[in-house]
């Protein structure tokens, strides 16, 4: 449900991410990958007018997403993992690849109908 050359270019922002963990940089990839998926969600949510503004950060458009099971209940897991809070230590409890998990949502909104 997002066009082309939109689709592109979070494509190219989440492919920096990898970037990032190559370097050691895995903060900086969950950052990213949060935004490309908060991102795409959003877009989503405008199209189908459960959010009118685009003033919604892209982490709220997750939670958004999160609230709204009927519509997004195959990317759960992938919801879940893009917005579970860090350790103290700024880990996660858990092995993640929230890289993965924004290219599903990304594909899920792009192959929207």
């Amino acid at each position: 449900m997002i066009n082309n050359s939109f689709y592109q270019t979070l494509s190219e922002n989440l492919q920096s991410a990898n970037l990032f963990i190559s370097i050691g940089e895995e903060n900086k990839a969950r950052v990213i990958a949060r935004q490309v998926a908060g991102k795409a969600i959003r877009s989503l949510l405008q199209e189908i007018n459960i959010i009118s503004s685009s003033s919604v950060n892209p982490y709220q458009c997750l939670i958004i997403a999160k609230e709204n099971y009927e519509i997004f209940s195959n990317l759960m897991e992938d919801l879940n993992a893009l917005t579970l809070k860090v350790n103290p230590d700024y880990t996660f409890p858990e092995e993640l690849d929230l890289i993965k998990s924004a290219k599903n949502i990304l594909d899920f909104v792009k192959e929207f109908n």
